[in-house]
């Protein structure tokens, strides 16, 4: 078992009987599966044994020992890798949702195994036999077998998912059920909902009418038959809790994956932990709070990645400073007060892309503010007090890199809760205020999720589920999933 975010804990229940028939709504599903782990495990067996023999067939003019009894070696890890990651479930069960990013972490996870076994068996059976240029040569095998492994794997899932879609049936046609349906069609994760099930639903959303309510009373037999399902997910039906576990137990699914949306989801994170009491599972949940070793990494990751972002987009800082300067009449750089960690404020700092008084400006604007559900935020698509430099460093996001000064004083951190205005951030109340105990952040969920297309109470409830089930892994991949979505200018203004 494990978890993950947003569609909950993640199960396989046991496959009961086969009907009459023999059917049972997973069987394709089951062969699909098998089929992708089979063509992944070639993939791998292949990639792995070419890098190798490459190589192999270099080490001459790398100067190696005659009998390179290393690369020999690698050669035979190469064909006992996909043994490793078979042990790191790499061929098995996958979750709803599972990223390239997650999947790249047990890639390595599994590789760095194979690299201990290999050095043991190496050392051991040939003392001595690892010197400088067996260590280059183990340090290519891995890097290439990553890369090339990840982007063949990356292939064979896109292939799966367009040869057969995850066909998702959602019982519970309630808020959740519908909020989850919008997530699924939005996720880009070659996901379909192809029903719900309730006996009681309320009125489908708009934007969901076209996906068919099935009869709970029937039974979830007929359901899934009928929309020949590969997945149930649990979302909070109307029903009695009895009624939905006689109908789930009674019920010919086969091997067919279970996802439950947890009742309180909102602080259950990806990062909890399973346990039981007597057969009672149980979900633990870290506490909200970061501990003293977790703000020092949090706080490394931020030194380490603004100094070096610093250090490498110097001349394009440079580049921009001059554009600034030249485009109109004002300071290169735009510094506005921010409510922080704790509710201290500091000043933030960023690219002018305005012209000088656009504050001033603001007020007869007001009635043009086009984002919805903004509550105190305003932002306008084609506002008129932004420069013609201003307006494609906002596209780029070029506009946010001094905030990386920000970073390295410790007034921000690289990944955290949106840094509101002051007068903004203090009509947040009650719960949402739990944004303030970590540091606002130049990314982060709000960013990852549309930008300035997040509604200002979604980006409130985004930043208290960030605060609240912060782990160093997730900031790590908050940063690489910024990368490509800010290429793209995804929710740019």
């Amino acid at each position: 078992m494990s978890t993950t975010l947003p569609t909950g804990l993640e199960t396989t229940l046991s496959p009961p009987p086969a009907g009459a028939d023999g059917w049972t709504p997973s069987r394709r599903y089951e062969a699909e599966c098998r089929r992708t782990a089979s063509l992944l495990m070639l993939c791998d067996l292949g990639a792995f044994t070419g890098v190798a023999l490459v190589l192999l067939a270099s080490s001459q003019l790398w100067g190696f020992p005659s009998d390179g009894f290393a690369m020999k070696s690698g050669l035979l890890f190469a064909a006992i890798a996909p043994m490793v990651f078979a042990l790191f479930n790499l061929y098995g069960f996958r979750a709803l949702t599972t990223s390239v990013l997650d999947e790249a972490r047990a890639i390595a996870s599994a590789l760095a195994l194979l690299t201990l076994a290999w050095l043991f068996f190496g050392l051991l059976l040939r003392p001595g036999s690892f010197g400088r240029p067996e260590a280059i040569a183990m340090a290519a095998w891995l890097s290439l077998a990553f890369v090339l492994g990840l982007a063949m794997r990356g292939a064979v899932r896109a292939y799966a998912r367009h040869r057969n879609p995850e066909r998702v049936l959602i019982y519970g046609a309630g808020q959740m059920g519908q909020t989850l349906a919008e997530r699924i069609r939005t996720s880009g994760h070659g996901i379909r909902v192809v029903g719900f099930v309730d006996d009681d639903p309320i009125p489908l959303r708009d934007s969901l009418k076209d996906i068919p309510v099935l009869p709970e009373s029937q039974g979830i037999t007929p359901a899934l038959r009928e929309t020949d399902a590969t997945r149930l997910v649990l979302a909070f039906s109307s029903s009695p809790t009895h009624q939905v576990l006689e109908s789930i137990r009674t019920s010919k699914f086969g091997r067919l994956p279970i996802s439950i949306v947890p009742r309180y989801f909102e602080i259950t994170p990806a990062h909890s932990t399973l346990s039981e009491i007597n057969g009672v599972p149980l979900l633990d949940l870290r506490s909200a709070q970061l501990s003293h070793g977790a703000r020092a990494a949090k706080r490394a990751l931020d030194l380490i990645v603004a100094a070096g972002a610093l250090v490498v987009l110097a001349p394009v800082l440079a580049a921009i400073a001059v554009a600034v300067k030249l485009d109109s009449r004002g300071p290169v750089f735009f510094r506005q007060e921010r409510l922080g960690s704790n509710g201290r404020p500091f000043h933030i700092l960023k690219f002018r892309s305005m012209v000088q008084d656009a504050e001033a400006q603001r007020m007869g604007l007001a009635d043009r503010n086009e984002m919805e559900g903004s509550g105190p935020l305003f932002k306008m698509k084609n506002d008129p007090r932004v420069t013609r430099t201003g307006r494609f460093l906002r596209k780029t996001s070029l506009d946010e890199l001094p905030q990386l000064f920000n970073v390295l004083s410790g007034d921000m951190s690289v990944v955290g809760p949106r840094p509101f205005v002051t007068h903004e951030a203090v009509q947040i109340q009650g719960w949402g205020r739990k944004r303030l105990d970590i540091k606002p952040g130049i990314t982060g969920l709000w960013q990852v999720r549309g930008r300035n297309d997040v509604p200002f109470d979604e980006m409130v409830r985004l930043d208290y589920m960030y605060v609240t089930n912060w782990s160093l892994w997730w900031d790590i991949r908050l940063i690489l999933q910024t990368v490509p979505r800010v290429l793209r200018g995804d929710g740019a203004s």
